[in-house]
C-alpha cells in the first residue's frame, strides 16, 4: 500500500493540514517543522495523490502557464498547412499535459507587450519567422523577456538565436531523400528552386540536396532569387512572379535538367502553375520533387507530387516533450531534436531507366 498524508502526519508528528502547507510551500510553518515533514516524506517515499495522477495521466503540466508565441510572422506564413500542423500539435500536446496555454501573435516584433511583461509563465513555445536576422528587428525587452523564460522554438530556430532548445525537421536527410530518389530514377542534370536563399530552414535542405547529388555523380544548378531587404512581418511565397522568372533561367539552359527540386510545397504549386501557363506536363517534359506533405497546397495538382514529409505535428508534440524535459532540467545545456521525415511517393517524377 502506498503511504497516505495521515501517515506522513502521524510519523512527522503533526497535524495532516500542516503537511498540505509544508508540501504546497506555505511559508507559515516553522523550518524544524518543515524539516520534520519532508524527513518523513522521504523515508515513506510518499507521492501527493493530485501529483501521483496528474503523472499517471500524463498531466505532467498541470497548472502550469505555458505560451505559445508567433514571432515576426504574415497571417500568409502562419497559415501555411506545415505551420499549421506544427501549431496544432503543439496545442494538442499542452491540452492533454494539463497546461493553461497563452497564444500571443507578435508579427512586427517592435514592443513587448503589457501581458507578456506581466503574466506570470513557467515556459514558451516559439514559432518564429526563419528569414533575415529576427534580431535586428526585435525590440531589447522583449528579447531579454524571452531569454528569462525556459523555451523551445519548434519548426525551426532563426538566425542569431543562441538560447533555448529546438525541434525542427531533420533537413540534412530531407535534402538526402529527395536527391536519392531522382538519382534512383536516373535524374542527374537537376535544377534547385529557391526563390528565398536566406531562409534558414529551405537553405539546410538546400545544401543537403546538392551534397547529395554531387556525391552520386550528379549535377545542380541552383537558381535562386535575390537577396532583398526583408522586413517584418515576412511573408510567404505566395506569387508566381516569384517563381516565374526563375523557371525562365532553367529553361533557357542549352544543357536543360530532367527535374526541379522545391525546398517547399508552396513553391512547388507555384511551379505546377508557370509549367501549365507553358504546356509543360510535371513528369513528363519535367520531373519535380518537393518538402513538407502540405496536403492542402497538393490537393488538386495533376499528376499527384512526390514530396518528403517533415512530420510537422510530430515535431509539435515533440516540442512540448522538450519543454516538460527543459522545465525537469533546467541547467542542462541546450538541445536539438531532429524529427525523422518519409517520402511521400507521388507521379511528379518520371523514370528515365524506361527510357533507355
Amino acid at each position: 500500500m502506498s503511504a497516505t498524508v495521515k501517515d506522513v502526519a502521524r510519523l512527522a508528528a503533526v497535524s495532516v493540514g500542516t503537511v498540505s502547507r509544508v508540501l504546497s510551500g506555505e511559508p507559515n510553518v516553522s523550518a524544524e517543522t518543515a524539516q520534520r515533514v519532508r524527513d518523513a516524506v522521504q523515508e515513506l517515499g510518499y507521492s501527493p495523490l493530485r501529483k501521483r495522477k496528474s503523472v499517471a495521466e500524463g498531466r505532467e503540466l498541470l497548472r502550469q502557464q505555458i505560451a505559445v508565441l508567433l514571432l515576426g510572422m504574415d497571417r500568409s506564413l502562419a497559415n501555411l498547412p506545415s505551420v499549421a500542423s506544427g501549431i496544432h500539435g503543439v496545442e494538442s500536446s499542452l491540452s492533454r499535459a494539463g497546461a493553461n496555454v497563452l497564444l500571443w501573435d507578435l508579427p512586427y516584433l517592435d514592443k513587448l507587450p503589457d501581458t507578456l511583461a506581466s503574466q506570470k509563465l513557467h515556459g514558451l513555445l516559439v514559432k518564429a519567422a526563419l528569414q533575415g536576422n529576427m534580431l535586428e528587428k526585435a525590440d531589447k525587452t522583449l528579447i531579454d523577456r524571452l531569454r528569462q523564460l525556459p523555451t523551445v522554438w519548434f519548426l525551426g530556430r532563426p538566425r542569431g538565436i543562441d538560447w533555448g532548445d529546438v525541434v525542427e525537421s531533420n533537413d540534412v536527410e530531407v535534402g538526402r531523400l529527395a536527391a536519392e530518389y531522382l538519382i534512383s530514377r536516373d535524374h542527374r542534370r537537376v535544377a534547385l528552386l529557391d526563390p528565398k536563399p536566406d531562409h534558414v530552414t529551405l537553405g539546410q535542405r538546400s545544401a543537403s540536396f546538392t551534397w547529395h547529388i554531387a556525391q552520386h555523380g550528379g549535377k545542380v544548378e541552383r537558381v535562386a532569387g535575390k537577396k532583398s531587404h526583408w522586413s517584418l512581418p515576412l511573408q510567404t511565397v505566395n506569387d508566381t512572379n516569384q517563381v516565374e522568372h526563375l523557371l525562365d533561367k532553367v529553361l533557357k539552359q542549352r544543357s536543360k535538367p530532367t527535374a526541379l527540386f522545391c525546398p517547399a510545397d508552396s513553391i512547388a504549386a507555384l511551379v505546377y502553375r508557370c509549367c501549365s501557363r507553358r504546356g509543360l506536363r510535371i513528369g513528363k517534359d519535367l520531373s519535380l520533387i518537393s518538402c513538407n506533405n502540405e496536403l492542402p497546397l497538393l490537393q488538386g495538382l495533376y499528376p499527384e507530387v512526390t514530396t518528403v514529409d517533415i512530420c510537422a505535428e510530430q515535431i509539435g508534440q515533440q516540442a512540448v516533450e522538450q519543454l516538460i524535459w527543459r522545465l525537469q532540467h533546467p541547467s542542462s545545456p541546450s538541445i536539438t531534436v531532429s524529427v525523422q521525415p518519409r517520402l511521400v511517393e507521388g507521379m511528379s517524377v518520371a523514370d528515365l531507366r524506361r527510357k533507355k
